[in-house]
């Protein structure tokens, strides 16, 4: 115990002569003996040292009062469901299960199921009509031609609905409870909330965008086009909304990115201000291991759904 001791007002006399980075050369040194003397006394591995603490089961509650990016874009996520485009459905408050959810048999899916058959026929007629308009009158003009076949086209993605969109409805729903474990993640090793102030007004922006953007194209080529009839304008609202809304959903994505890594980059620079950054550096590079998965999965499904309609 004496020499114990003896040790310790060395290590302080040490501490005070030194420069602030002698001293945490020091530092590191004496947690390294540390570390290995455990290693000696444990017989264990020294992978152990990185390894993840174990993971500790969240209470719902307080996931879904710390999910941030979902009450600040939930607009859009209900935008999508009432469209039927992604029916992912978020879990009741305090019901222990994964806060964002897909099934095949739910009341979201279900509905999803009803206004895709009721667009389809609609989308049906419209083509069948502009087609047999197409094939029957050989007067038109060049430019008439290329705008009948582009806003053929247009109906495409309807029916690649399903495969491009509905087939990754459980991976969209694992992305989402990515960002919600995280954020509680980021609460726990920093003390501090993720915030985005600036993606709820975004959202609600691009969604009423989204559809006043489709409603101007389309009423502007029904004022344009003599063949376009009005009743055929409702064949292509929510194709054109479809297609902002998914622009806009990986846009507000990487607005979200971009505040969590700022976020993370300033707690970061306070963590190296203090005196003993070590102790905290291996959670933080969980949590930046975590955000760069994130960003590596939105990737991955956005270029899934892209290619499906390309």
């Amino acid at each position: 115990m004496i020499h114990s001791q003896m040790e310790d007002a060395g290590y302080q006399i040490r501490q005070q002569v030194l420069n602030p980075n002698q001293r945490q050369q020091l530092e590191d040194n004496r947690r390294i003996k540390e570390q290995m003397e455990q290693l000696q006394k444990d017989n264990a591995s020294p992978t152990r040292l990185y390894l993840r603490k174990m993971k500790v089961q969240a209470d719902v509650n307080l996931l879904d009062h710390h999910d941030s990016f979902y009450h600040t874009t939930k607009s859009l996520l209900v935008l999508f469901q009432i469209m039927g485009v992604m029916p992912i459905v978020r879990s009741p408050p305090g019901v222990n299960m994964p806060r964002t959810t897909f099934n095949w048999g739910s009341r979201a899916f279900i509905w999803a199921y009803l206004i895709y058959a009721i667009e389809t026929v609609y989308v049906v007629l419209v083509a069948k009509e502009r087609i047999n308009k197409f094939i029957s009158n050989s007067d038109k003009r060049f430019d008439e031609i290329i705008y009948n076949i582009i806003f053929m086209s247009i109906m495409v993605p309807h029916f690649l609905l399903p495969t491009a969109s509905w087939r990754n409805g459980a991976e969209v729903a694992k992305f989402k409870n990515m960002w919600t474990d995280y954020q509680y993640k980021y609460l726990v090793v920093t003390g501090k909330p993720i915030v985005f102030p600036k993606l709820y007004p975004i959202t609600w922006a691009l969604c009423v965008v989204s559809w006043g953007v489709s409603i101007a194209v389309i009423m502007s080529q029904y004022y344009l086009q003599p063949d376009f009839q009005l009743w055929h304008t409702f064949a292509y609202y929510h194709i054109i909304a479809m297609l902002n809304g998914f622009c806009s959903l990986w846009f507000v994505n990487c607005t979200a990115f971009g505040e969590a890594s700022k976020a993370f980059a300033a707690e970061l620079s306070n963590i190296f201000a203090t005196d003993r950054p070590a102790d905290k550096l291996t959670e933080y590079r969980h949590l930046w291991v975590d955000l760069s998965h994130m960003m590596q999965q939105l990737g991955n499904k956005s270029g899934q759904t892209l290619l499906g309609y390309s």
